[in-house]
């Protein structure tokens, strides 16, 4: 870190771009917040829908050395999908290109692009990309267009996210729609609960950006960001439940490996130890404990 850092954060409004604004805010790092939602302090932007002269101008002006692609969609149908997962990233993309090419780009993918695994084992970097859905085709779409770049010159990391949770976390993850159902009835609705995940918290998951955004080294062009740890589902469901102290129920329902996703998954997490340093330092408790009382 140079203290001359200028980043830019597209995807500012979302759970994880406002996460990562607010830290660089926290370490005095210069940033410059995007949202396709209007609201202070992130500026207008739609990757998908702009013209490209429009994002030039953003990007040309700020002149950043950083870019970091917090942006996308995790539901909706596949065209809503693509546009947000594969078109923006390639508008991006150009637009890096010729404006700030110096700039390194950090693509914040998914674990999704991954698919399962045999239970009991860890995924990492150099596992084959098996996506069992359009969110997942979609975010190895993306993450492959990053890769491409990178091997025609660009400094550019895809960052594998494991599954975000924390405080504020959307109605799309878990957590999310578990608290949402405690605080307002009586009955969690929460699909099927049978699946094993990789659950870290949107904090650690922030300074996991940060030390690939601000070191100066070259690193991998895919880094996983996980806790190395898969949880039951239902477990975790659960214990929100026993925060809650309330009367409630859980309701599952059969879905198809489409919809559900992967039955197991779990992120080996020593390239990125290895080359930054990094590890999650909030524990699964913490985090839930930490979401319960953020909705309070």
């Amino acid at each position: 870190m140079t203290g001359t850092e200028r980043v830019m954060v597209f995807g500012a409004g979302g759970f994880l771009g406002a996460r990562i604004c607010a830290l660089l805010a926290e370490r005095g790092v210069a940033y410059r917040g995007l949202s396709r939602s209007r609201g202070e302090p992130h500026r207008l932007c739609d990757l998908a829908a702009m013209h490209p002269y429009a994002l030039d101008t953003q990007i040309g002006m700020y002149k950043p050395t950083v870019i970091v692609n917090a942006a996308g969609a995790t539901l909706g149908d596949v065209a809503t999908l693509v546009r947000a997962n594969v078109i923006a990233v390639e508008a991006l993309l150009a637009s890096a290109h010729d404006n700030a090419s110096h700039a390194r780009f950090v693509q914040l993918g998914s674990a999704a692009e991954y698919g399962g695994a045999p239970q009991g084992t860890s995924q990492d970097e150099q596992a084959e990309p098996r996506p069992a859905g359009p969110y997942g085709l979609t975010k190895l779409a993306g993450s492959e267009l990053v890769l491409r770049a990178q091997r025609h010159g660009a400094d550019a990391v895809v960052l594998r996210v494991f599954d975000v949770i924390g405080p504020d976390a959307p109605e799309s993850t878990l957590t999310g729609r578990v608290i949402r159902d405690l605080r307002s009835r009586h009955t969690i609705e929460a699909g099927s609960l049978d699946v094993w995940r990789d659950f870290v918290d949107v904090r650690d998951v922030a300074e996991a950006v940060l030390a690939v955004a601000l070191t100066g080294t070259k690193l991998p062009p895919v880094l996983n960001v996980g806790t190395g740890r898969a949880s039951l589902a239902r477990d975790v469901a659960g214990q929100l439940f026993e925060l809650s102290g309330q009367p409630a129920r859980i309701v599952e329902e059969a879905q198809p490996d489409t919809v559900r996703g992967a039955t197991w998954q779990q992120a080996d997490t020593g390239l990125i130890a290895e080359h930054l340093g990094w590890s999650p330092k909030i524990s699964l408790e913490q985090s839930l404990a930490d979401s319960w009382a953020s909705r309070g």
